[in-house]
């Protein structure tokens, strides 16, 4: 689990996979803390939390037959270096799950960045309550304003990780392909949380059953702006 942050996804994963064992790194030493406590208190024993970058994993670290990278890549200054880092890690055959922010779904985040004008570097908790008040504030039609719609919107720390990275790469579909292309990357397919965008999808484009084809997905999303609001989350693997 690379970027673990405070373990939530990769306690699931350790719980969900029986005999797996899941290595979860992250930079921050507190966000570790706090992994390692609930998985004690969870009685999960399957899981190793290490403090270490992706950026400068060696190739040598260990070798996986799972890779999950979800919501980190783009926070990076160079995503696809890091994605490459990453790729070196994984056994032949082995399979890899990133999630990536959307271009299309975050443009009321960058409406909201552009309003608000603030620092991400020293923005304090009281600084991002008046924020919220600020947004709460805005009528309807405001660009900006679906943002108070978001479950994150309504916590401090997930509000601060919603509005307030310091930096931020958001993604097309046509930057995803490029980037698995030069990564020698074989594109599985998007995971959802419901059914119905692949129901809906296959439907449309009844050539692809298999829903592969980033161009037709391309589409989809111009059609439906808001599709991949919860990031583009998909599978890869090596090609052979």
């Amino acid at each position: 689990m690379a970027g673990c942050g405070t373990g939530r996804h990769a306690l699931r994963t350790a719980l969900r996979l029986e005999g797996a064992v899941v290595t979860a790194i992250d930079l921050s030493r507190r966000s570790l803390a706090y992994g390692k406590l609930r998985a004690a208190e969870l009685k999960i024993h399957n899981i190793q939390f290490m403090q270490a970058d992706i950026s400068r994993l060696p190739d040598n670290f260990d070798q996986f037959d799972l890779i999950e990278c979800c919501g980190v890549l783009h926070h990076m200054e160079e995503p696809e270096k890091g994605w490459a880092k990453l790729i070196n890690l994984l056994k032949p055959g082995g399979l890899m799950k990133v999630a990536l922010y959307s271009e299309s779904a975050r443009q009321d985040v960058v409406a909201t960045s552009n309003f608000l004008n603030m620092d991400p570097d020293t923005v304090s908790l009281d600084d991002i309550r008046a924020a919220r008040e600020k947004l709460l504030a805005l009528p309807s039609t405001h660009e900006a304003a679906s943002v108070t719609r978001e479950l994150d919107f309504y916590s401090l720390s997930g509000c601060r990780d919603f509005l307030f990275h310091r930096q931020e790469h958001r993604f097309t579909l046509e930057r995803i392909k490029h980037a698995l292309d030069a990564l020698g990357l074989e594109f599985i397919g998007f995971e959802f949380v419901d059914r119905g965008p692949i129901e809906a999808y296959r439907k449309t484009y009844p050539n692809d059953p298999k829903a592969t084809n980033l161009e037709n997905w391309s589409r989809a999303e111009q059609m439906a702006p808001h599709l991949f609001r919860g990031m583009y989350q998909f599978w890869c693997r090596q090609k052979h």
